[in-house]
């Protein structure tokens, strides 16, 4: 973290030298967009980390609290339960972390590239698009002493009284399995997009030449390539699996949270004067994620010289050793057995999340559904009627402020593809992108709205669209990253030569025959606005409902049902927005205009 910040130091040092003139500074269209986007990216991260510093000492005018003191501090570590919620940080941050680069990996290594991949990609859509919530919910009760898996378990023995075993275990064991279903699509879509610029065939066609198999290929040259170009996405998803809040609640244990539960929680309590020590926990947290992150760092980068030491010390086996069997000899069968267990285990694994989606579904339409029964007894819908008489406020929340996020999340990162083109790649603005990411939301959240606060804004719906905007635009440009490198600009020149201006060229050509990756990027910006919990916990002030947040409100109570309509309402929104955007066709071009 510490080379990533400094990297990023260095680079706008030297784009500020390289662009100011003798004079004064020129300032262009191009030039001012572009600024205002890192404005936009680094305005509120630095704010939020600021605004940390003064409360976490004591200093909060606003509160009462004029002079320097270390109150704050003594009030955090006074507090219960300290260590207990950072083992399960730590175990439930790093763990679900390591399960969904474990995925990745194995999805390298057998699915990617082949048919089962693609018929993979095509199911892990629905996973891809479903909140965090949502799936948490579907996996609980998926995975309950009285959930279908154990129903069709003991269906052969008619057993009447369900097996009692803790879930969610104290341990963060059932917060880490969950946060890596949810993270292994993702990591697979960074993954894809990082072969899509890697010159695949020609490099399987050279190991092919040397002796060496598919499978081993793969592993040898592909794998540490990808790693490599996943680096940053891989820091995302641990720095949010060490914070994450909403997931975290409902398969984390109860008694005794995480670190950031505890933080929210001190940060809604009906005393102000609690927000001192969140904001010192707040502080704590981003070191810890940082500090884990740079450990992160330093041991892939150490397995990576591992891997390639390994490489240079095992030459390629002789082709004429087995003929008709690619590896090395006497191991004739154990690379495809490998392979095919990789791929019942992604099967599973993506069984399972489809599952829990189902189950949300059924849930929500069961009037009585009791233990052993594998479906329910009597179906109904009075459960959508009684939610969606309380839901209405929030659904439309949820809705119109999707929209507008991912339709700023996409026309800026389409305005930042176009300054890369002018200047070349914009290395220190893919970190920009990121830091949002590779913070925790509890930590330079909690400062924004501090900072926020003093510069005399009221919480509400500005704040949340920013706090929105901070998390949808990286994934839409990511998204994007990889059609938008494979475009053929060829028709552009041609264009260009008969005379076309920019604008028209972009418009007419470009974003025409990009409909479906634009569409695409759209509703995946769509689907992170929905999932936001804490940017609309604390940046709205509790003024802007929305389904996320009253979702997480129903878990709280005693009756499933109604939280599995909003749970599907959560789910099945940004899944029908992603369902148009796989339906809409390609684009065609403008005809040319006769002059």
């Amino acid at each position: 973290m510490g080379a990533t910040l400094s990297q990023l130091t260095q680079w706008l040092a030297e784009r500020w030298r390289a662009e100011r003139p003798a004079g004064r500074l020129a300032l262009t269209p191009a030039r001012l967009l572009r600024w205002a986007v890192l404005l936009l990216l680094l305005g509120p991260t630095a704010l939020g980390l600021a605004g940390l510093v003064a409360p976490a000492f004591g200093l909060w005018p606003a509160l009462g609290f004029e002079e320097v003191s270390a109150i704050a501090w003594q009030r955090w570590w006074a507090l219960p339960g300290l260590a207990d919620g950072l083992r399960l940080t730590l175990v439930s941050g790093i763990g679900g972390t390591l399960l969904a680069v474990l995925l990745t990996m194995g999805w390298l290594a057998a699915a990617a590239g082949t048919r089962f991949g693609e018929r993979l990609e095509r199911l892990l859509a629905p996973v891809l698009a479903m909140p965090h919530l949502a799936l948490a919910l579907g996996l609980l009760w998926l995975a309950a002493p009285s959930g279908v898996l154990m129903r069709l378990l003991l269906a052969p023995f008619e057993v009447l009284v369900p097996p009692q075993y803790p879930l969610p275990d104290a341990h963060g064991i059932t917060l880490a399995l969950g946060l890596a279903l949810k993270e292994a699509p993702f990591l697979m879509l960074m993954a894809q997009t990082a072969l899509s610029r890697l010159p695949v065939t020609a490099q399987l066609q050279a190991g092919q030449a040397l002796g060496y198999s598919i499978p081993q290929l793969r592993w040898r040259i592909l794998m540490p390539q990808v790693m490599r170009a996943i680096a940053l996405p891989i820091g995302a998803v641990l720095a949010y699996s060490l914070a994450v809040v909403d997931v975290a609640q409902v398969l984390g244990p109860t008694r005794t949270p995480t670190l950031a539960v505890r933080l929210v929680e001190l940060w809604r309590d009906s005393d102000p004067s609690s927000r001192l020590p969140a904001s010192v926990g707040a502080l704590l947290l981003a070191l810890l994620v940082i500090v884990v992150m740079a450990l992160g760092a330093a041991v892939g980068r150490y397995l990576l010289n591992r891997h390639r030491d390994w490489v240079l010390d095992n030459p390629a086996p002789r082709a004429a050793a087995r003929p008709g069997r690619p590896g090395r000899p006497g191991r004739p069968g154990r690379k495809g057995q490998r392979g095919r267990v990789i791929r019942v285990l992604l099967g599973t694994v993506t069984a399972v999340s489809l599952l829990a989606f189902a189950v949300i579904a059924v849930q929500s339409l069961a009037r009585s559904w009791f233990f052993p029964s594998l479906l329910p007894a009597r179906w109904g819908l009075e459960s959508w009627q009684q939610a969606l008489s309380g839901l209405g406020g929030a659904f439309s929340n949820s809705l119109w402020l999707a929209v507008l996020v991912a339709t700023l999340a996409v026309m800026l990162s389409v305005a930042v593809f176009e300054r890369e083109r002018e200047v070349g790649r914009l290395r220190g603005f893919v970190v920009c992108l990121y830091l949002p990411l590779l913070l925790p939301q509890a930590s330079f959240l909690f400062g924004f709205q501090v900072g926020w606060l003093s510069l005399g804004a009221d919480p509400g719906w500005v704040g949340v669209v920013i706090g929105h905007l901070l998390f949808a635009l990286p994934y839409a440009w990511l998204t994007l990253a990889g059609p938008w490198a494979r475009f053929d600009v060829r028709l552009e020149q041609a264009a260009r030569l008969l005379g076309r201006s920019r604008l028209e060229v972009l418009i007419g050509i470009r974003l025409r025959l990009m409909l479906r990756p634009l569409a695409i990027s759209w509703a995946v910006a769509f689907a992170v606005s929905i999932a936001q919990y804490v940017p609309t916990v604390v940046l709205g002030g509790g003024r802007v409902p929305t389904l996320t947040t009253e979702t997480l409100a129903l878990a709280t109570g005693a009756d499933p049902r109604l939280t599995a309509v909003a749970a599907c309402l959560q789910a099945c929104l940004p899944l029908l927005i992603f369902l148009l955007a796989r339906a809409v066709p390609a684009g065609r071009a403008l005809a040319p205009i006769r002059g």
